[in-house]
């Protein structure tokens, strides 16, 4: 049994509420209750099946919101992915994920309906995003059918704890992204610890503007808020300006952010009155310069709580104590749920204050990845994250570094791999390198350095602005290059692998310890 959709179904069954605020209107338990019947009566008709694959593509929405939870209550696994992916990566997605179903609008919708895909049904939003129309593959092309109200018996389909219910890749440093698969439980477990760390009760609302294609929306904002009975305030992205009036109109009392956006808030207009419902701002996904989060808080005189999580752990895996319980800037706070340690090489445990591997384990920890011949972050019942940190006497947790060459801008986390890929197939280029380069804003942005094939000025001017034009073209754009080096030739090892650290230090890029975390 799932007690996360048990949970979700008391709740949707219980007194009719205000529940989800999108686009200026509010929809109520009872709304998202029938919404939810309806798409399940959808995926019925289409024939899905439990642990089915279903490809999930919309921005932040109402719609989105429903579309997710009546996949993992039907017992389905959700797939969700950047609405505004390119479709080079999208092509790349499907191959790996290997959906059967989607769920799409806009630039997606058209590219499945247009071009080659293994997708066998397709559920397309109209363009307000209140009705789904279903498209059958037959014989290589698209047929629009009608369901005639197909009903689902819940209790044959539904979903036992163990199964999973999300499907997320996370981007490895061998350039094969990993396929991190969470459970019911795991999902539940997650948000349990969420809900305590924070003290979420029914009077909170949160205002969502992360995208709800990554764990931190999906667990930390929406379905820990509404497991605790809270209310979401929806935003289909970070808007500066709507940012203050929709925190002071709303009422908002709480928020998950990333550092990039904190930063922008301190270099906005700050409201006449800072309200007191707001009783604090969350940070993660990525370090949080102190110096920002002490201005934060002086400015405004709300608490910054930094916290640290990643996908294999169903989001949050440390977060710092809510006042009046001690905070600690530059810290990532203490574990909440799990059990944390930090290893050296041979997998001992290190004491207080040395810097090893940070290594996890709890209920909310996947203990594999799916379908996957490398398990190797998987020892002795532990996880091991590939960040370096370390714990002090009072258990509060440091990020210094990260062993995994992964670059981190903003909280995404980009593979080298890919984007070095993407520029390789490019006439012109004879070798490439990407890396990640210090940045005050985002803490990283990707930087290429390439061997030409040619390397007259003009000739090399040409190149840098294909290289950008073809990476705008083929690449979500966090992961195009902000900057592009030439170069006679990339430092490598002896077995031919380019060595990075020694290429950040010789374009004088080298990275500062403790700016990188999750």
């Amino acid at each position: 049994m799932s007690y996360l959709i048990e949970r979700l179904d008391d709740l949707l069954t219980g007194p009719d509420k205000p529940l989800i605020k999108d686009a200026g209107r509010w929809y109520s338990t009872h709304e998202l209750q029938g919404d939810i019947a309806k798409i399940q009566s959808d995926l019925a008709a289409a024939g899905v099946q439990p642990g089915d694959r279903i490809l999930l593509s919309l921005p932040n929405s109402y719609t989105f919101a429903a579309a997710y939870m009546a996949v993992i209550g039907y017992g389905a696994t959700v797939c969700p992915v950047n609405p505004e992916m390119p479709a080079y990566e999208l092509r790349a997605f499907v191959n790996r994920c290997r959906p059967v179903y989607g769920i799409a609008r806009g630039v997606h919708a058209d590219e499945f309906l247009n071009g080659e895909s293994s997708l066998k049904n397709l559920f397309v939003a109209d363009e307000k995003m209140q009705n789904f129309h279903w498209f059958v593959r037959s014989e290589g092309t698209w047929e629009e059918r009608k369901n005639q109200g197909a009903a689902i018996v819940r209790k044959s389909r539904e979903p036992a704890g163990d199964q999973i219910a999300i499907l997320l890749y996370t981007s490895g440093t061998t350039g094969s992204p990993k396929a991190v698969g969470l459970t019911h439980d795991q999902v539940f477990a997650a948000a349990q610890n969420i809900i305590a760390s924070h003290r979420l009760t029914s009077d909170d609302i949160t205002y969502c503007f992360l995208p709800l294609f990554h764990i931190n929306a999906e667990v930390v904002a929406v379905l820990s808020t509404l497991l605790s009975g809270g209310k979401i305030v929806l935003e289909s992205k970070f808007s500066a300006s709507k940012f203050w009036k929709t925190v002071c109109e709303e009422k908002i009392t709480w928020i998950s952010a990333v550092p990039a956006v904190i930063s922008i808030i301190l270099n906005i207009e700050k409201p006449k009155e800072v309200p007191d419902h707001l009783r604090f701002v969350r940070s993660a996904s990525a370090q949080l310069p102190i110096l920002h989060a002490r201005r934060f808080e002086q400015e405004f005189g709300i608490p910054i709580i930094e916290s640290y999580g990643m996908t294999e752990a169903a989001s949050q895996i440390c977060v710092n104590p809510l006042p009046p319980e001690k905070r600690v800037l530059g810290s990532v706070g203490i574990p909440v749920g799990v059990e944390l340690a930090i290893s050296d090489e041979s997998g001992q445990h290190l004491p207080p204050k040395t810097v090893g591997e940070i290594v996890i384990r709890g209920k909310n920890i996947i203990t594999e990845y799916v379908k996957a011949e490398n398990q190797d972050d998987f020892r002795d019942g532990w996880f091991h994250t590939g960040d370096v940190g370390y714990v002090n006497e009072e258990g509060y947790v440091f990020i210094v570094g990260r062993k995994k060459e992964l670059i981190n801008r903003g909280g995404e986390k980009i593979s080298p791999y890919e984007v070095e890929e993407v520029i390789r197939g490019l006439p012109g280029v004879h070798q490439v390198a990407v890396i990640g380069v210090p940045d005050p804003k985002y803490g990283e942005q990707v930087a290429a350095c390439i061997v030409p094939e040619n390397d007259d000025p003009a000739s090399l001017k040409a190149l840098e602005e294909a290289v950008m034009e073809h990476c705008r073209r083929s690449l979500s754009s966090y992961k195009c290059p902000s900057k592009i080096k030439f170069a006679e030739e990339l430092p490598v090892g002896p077995t031919g692998k380019i060595q990075r650290i020694r290429l950040k230090q010789e374009m004088g890029l080298q990275k500062i310890a403790g700016q990188s975390g999750r």
